[in-house]
């Protein structure tokens, strides 16, 4: 599992985002005022890892809503499919409607964020339980999770059915976030220690680079408020 170090970003880091923007923003109407990425470096690894010249069959985006990696995907897969809780997400919206819960500048309603993901494209947007998938097993070749695993409460359950989904020769990447203590579920996120990653991912083919987290000041994430940082995973599915 690879780690954010601040010293790993460049230009090419903002090249593949600025291309990104480009493309969403050609997709989703123009009046659209809401960011269209809020996870910069775990975004880039995703984009690195699926590769500019890939060429996929079936992809899903996990936790799709208020970002728009599902029709980026389009360029690379076939078919893409966007994912989430639906219900969920709109029983939030709804509480955020009553200010029973406070709105964020940075997420869309979900009414907003289907006119925009359909503005132009044709990705289908299911309800998905990452812990029961009804996809059937080696279904899609490439699956994509940013910053959704650490949100559910039976995780192993969720990465395990990412996992039986997966094709083989597939990629899972998967992003979440690690502190040097951890934190456990509580209002519907936790932080994981790094051998908290290590023992649940230790049962997958994890391919991408290990390295020891460097838990610096400069490589604080988010509100540099505390020793938090992001994390990118990839497995890959061995070929039969």
């Amino acid at each position: 599992m690879k780690f954010f170090d601040h010293k790993e970003i460049d230009d090419t880091h903002f090249r593949v985002l600025e291309a990104y923007d480009a493309f969403i923003r050609s997709q989703i109407p123009e009046n659209y005022d809401k960011p269209i990425r809020m996870r910069d470096w775990e975004l880039s690894q995703v984009l690195y890892a699926i590769g500019e010249n890939k060429r996929y069959s079936r992809a899903l985006d996990t936790g799709s809503v208020n970002t728009f990696l599902s029709l980026w995907l389009t360029q690379v897969a076939d078919q893409a499919i966007a994912s989430d809780l639906l219900g969920q997400r709109i029983y939030k919206n709804i509480l955020r409607r009553l200010r029973i819960l406070p709105r964020k500048p940075t997420e869309a309603n979900i009414e907003t964020w289907l006119k925009a993901i359909k503005a132009k494209s044709k990705v289908p947007v299911k309800n998905v339980d990452l812990t029961q998938i009804k996809f059937p097993d080696d279904h899609f070749d490439l699956i994509t999770s940013i910053s959704v695993v650490e949100h559910i409460p039976r995780i192993e359950a969720a990465i395990a059915e990412m996992y039986r989904i997966l094709a083989p020769g597939g990629k899972l990447l998967i992003t979440t976030d690690c502190t040097p203590q951890g934190k456990p579920l509580e209002r519907g996120v936790r932080y994981f220690t790094h051998q908290e990653l290590k023992d649940l991912f230790s049962p997958y083919p994890v391919t991408s680079q290990v390295r020891a987290p460097d838990f610096r000041r400069e490589n604080w994430c988010y509100h540099k408020d505390q020793p938090l940082l992001t994390t990118f995973i990839q497995i890959e599915k061995p070929a039969k």
